[in-house]
């Protein structure tokens, strides 16, 4: 019976990881968010929300949820990069513990998930704010991405 190797999955994980990390936001991994995305979600969620009609109270708890979410993406992209640093000097070691890349690449992923969830507790948190008539009005608007938009039509 062949013993199972997990040195060809570990590589691919590290691919992954550590290749998106020093990607160009062009071509970064879709898990991963570039330099500028919070900056374009900002921006494409005001112009969403443009056309709702917020009163100026509502406008102002977007404005500090959009703050509060800026200042919580930094601090989780910051301690990304730190864990894919730590990765990196963790698989320059000769021979490599993989039981160590496997448990930072984990953590790593957890940390992509709170990303994550921290744009879609964003996300939910604005519509909480929203009436239940802009609440539908927003449901119902065609999305538009312009990075995206702009590159399935070539």
């Amino acid at each position: 019976m062949q013993r199972f190797s997990s040195l060809p999955f570990v590589l691919v994980l590290l691919v992954l990881v550590v290749g998106a990390s020093l990607a160009p936001a062009a071509v970064a991994q879709p898990w991963e968010h570039g330099s500028d995305h919070g900056a374009r979600f900002a921006a494409h969620l005001q112009r969403r929300l443009e056309p709702l009609g917020l009163s100026d109270t509502q406008q102002n708890t977007v404005q500090i949820l959009l703050r509060t979410h800026a200042k919580e993406a930094i601090r989780l992209k910051a301690e990304l990069d730190t864990m894919r640093v730590d990765l990196r000097q963790l698989l320059r070691t000769d021979p490599v513990d993989l039981q160590s890349a496997k448990s930072t690449l984990q953590a790593i992923a957890a940390k992509v998930v709170d990303l994550r969830m921290a744009h879609l507790t964003l996300l939910h948190d604005i519509r909480q704010v929203l009436t239940p008539e802009q609440q539908q009005k927003f449901r119902t608007m065609p999305e538009h991405h312009p990075g995206r938009d702009e590159e399935e039509r070539r």
